[in-house]
């Protein structure tokens, strides 16, 4: 089974590069160096709305590292971010765009990567995974074939509108040569905590969980898990700088040494995966975590968020006002 591990690097407040997407060393730099320690790809979906807003530079030097580390870059977009004329988002949702607006910023966005210096850009997530059939369209108008903008936990992805567009459901499926890579989805044992699902992201799934989700879905012959993740799950704010978020921190390294050893899952970059893959035909079953592992987790989250609130302190990050 192919594995994905994907960043989303969001800047929507400052324009601080070093704080909001590296976490001065412990965001994008953290992630890198673990990875790099067990040979795992990584591709990270860099938010180009912020060379519009920020400027080309701070991008440009941030996917410049990214990329001499050995990893990829690939297209994500927050309207609510671009700063371009005759153009104004405060909903951030790019659904809401009609078609010939989807592609000018696709466009635009396209743009802004050939002036930083990437390469090979061919897949598109939508922030918050805001994505429609027109978003499809104007990918390719854009030309770019990979898509990942589906997750069934609509707790996370509640503005998605491709969830049951697709025949095939939680695994890669293609719509008119689109192909699109969902964020994988378990079924929980706790609803009545969690909702139906969880989806494979660091902050939503404890290591066990995720270890034995992973071993499981290939052997129920998925084509593809494709995990999200964010830098600022393995940070916070402080009044000096930036710390660890220790427990995300654990989890990050023990599935990145997962993917280093387990033969069974081959983790790749998404430009990997051509045009002309076999898909799968049908939907794969629906697998449930293991309701002890999940009970570990909860009990982890209450734990951290008794500390975080009382003992931690973190700093806010600044909301960016948008011009009407």
């Amino acid at each position: 089974m192919r594995v994905f591990l994907t960043v989303d690097i969001d800047v929507y407040y400052s324009g601080d590069f070093d704080l909001e997407a590296r976490g001065y060393g412990k965001g994008v730099d953290h992630i890198i160096a673990v990875a790099n320690d067990h040979g795992v790809p990584v591709t990270f979906f860099v938010d180009i709305m912020g060379a519009t807003r920020w400027g080309v530079k701070p991008v440009r030097e941030l996917c410049r590292y990214i990329q001499s580390e050995g990893h990829e870059v690939q297209m994500h977009l927050h309207p609510v971010v671009a700063q371009i004329d005759n153009f104004t988002d405060q909903q951030d949702t790019f659904w809401r765009e009609d078609l010939a607006t989807q592609t000018r910023l696709i466009r635009i966005g396209m743009e802004m990567f050939d002036a930083c210096g990437v390469e090979n850009v061919v897949a598109f997530r939508a922030g918050a995974l805001a994505a429609n059939v027109d978003s499809l369209r104007a990918m390719q108008a854009n030309n770019l074939y990979m898509s990942s903008n589906r997750d069934l936990d609509q707790k996370s992805s509640i503005a998605s509108q491709l969830n049951d567009h697709f025949a095939v459901r939680n695994d890669a499926a293609a719509w008119e040569g689109i192909v699109d890579l969902p964020v994988n989805v378990l079924r929980s044992p706790i609803p009545w905590a969690d909702g139906p699902y969880r989806h494979l992201e660091i902050c939503a799934l404890g290591s066990l969980e995720m270890k034995d989700a992973l071993r499981r879905m290939a052997g129920a012959g998925y084509a593809a898990a494709t995990i999200l993740t964010h830098p600022r799950e393995f940070f916070y704010r402080t009044r000096s700088g930036t710390a660890y978020i220790q427990k995300n921190c654990r989890r990050l390294e023990s599935l990145i040494r997962l993917l280093g050893n387990d033969s069974r899952l081959s983790a790749c970059p998404i430009s990997a995966w051509k045009r002309d893959d076999a898909l799968p035909m049908v939907s794969p079953p629906e697998l449930r975590l293991h309701p002890l592992h999940s009970l570990m987790r909860l009990i982890g989250q209450i734990e951290y968020r008794v500390r975080r609130k009382f003992f931690l302190n973190p700093q806010p990050f600044d909301p960016v006002k948008v011009e009407a």
